[in-house]
């Protein structure tokens, strides 16, 4: 019995070491040279037509951070393989009140841009597999808290633009294209800022509409 025991612990152990108790969202798929969009629980990637010259087996998961204060990690693999054209990554955020940072491998800010309003979601892309790690700067809190129909943006009560009913986009959307209702548009108004800084801020900054500025404080 004792014995028993034993072996049902090693075998326990083993299977947590192969990742047996990893219960994050994971989705593997071939991928051509026509493209294709993966989702894994709040992580979309949409690899586009001509990206890869050859059938590819890609993986797109969902991952535990490495850095404190990240709100997720996305990791894409073959990792390194090299993209003709660039995919683009998007993620779903339940935070109506934070500026959203993405960061990659080498844990450098990437440029991160909204991707749908009506649902949270931010984007990114990837001229080569890896991953991105999601930072969440919380905004100010509203006091007095925001009546119906407004979201609190940084301390400041604005009219609620989202629409969870709304239709999302498949493929996402290219750079500087929002989803509005199922259709891609050029980036419109609204709280946050939309315009991307190209080059990426160095750090201590960060992209405000386009425009680099020291972080709040």
């Amino acid at each position: 019995m004792r014995r028993n025991q034993v072996l049902l612990a090693g075998a326990a152990l083993l299977f947590a070491a192969c990742g047996g108790g990893n219960n994050k969202a994971s989705t593997v798929q071939a991928v051509g040279s026509a493209g294709a969009t993966l989702k894994a629980g709040a992580a979309t990637l949409t690899i586009p037509a001509g990206a890869l010259s050859q059938s590819t087996q890609v993986t797109l998961r969902e991952a535990e951070p490495q850095h404190q204060g990240r709100a997720l990690r996305v990791e894409v693999e073959p990792r390194g393989t090299t993209l003709a054209q660039p995919a683009h990554l998007s993620v779903k955020v339940d935070d109506d009140n934070a500026k959203v940072k993405m960061h990659d491998g080498s844990d450098d800010l990437v440029d991160t841009e909204i991707e749908d309003r009506n649902h949270g979601v931010y984007k990114t892309s990837m001229t080569e597999l890896g991953e991105v790690e999601v930072e969440l700067e919380h905004g100010a809190a509203c006091n007095p808290v925001c009546g119906s129909g407004q979201e609190c943006d940084d301390g400041i009560c604005k009219a609620d633009v989202e629409d969870a009913n709304a239709q999302t986009c498949d493929p996402i959307c290219p750079g500087g294209e929002e989803c509005d209702d199922g259709a891609c548009k050029a980036h419109g108004g609204g709280g946050g800022g939309t315009a991307t800084c190209d080059p990426a801020c160095a750090s201590g900054l960060e992209c405000n509409d386009g425009v680099c500025k020291p972080h709040k404080s």
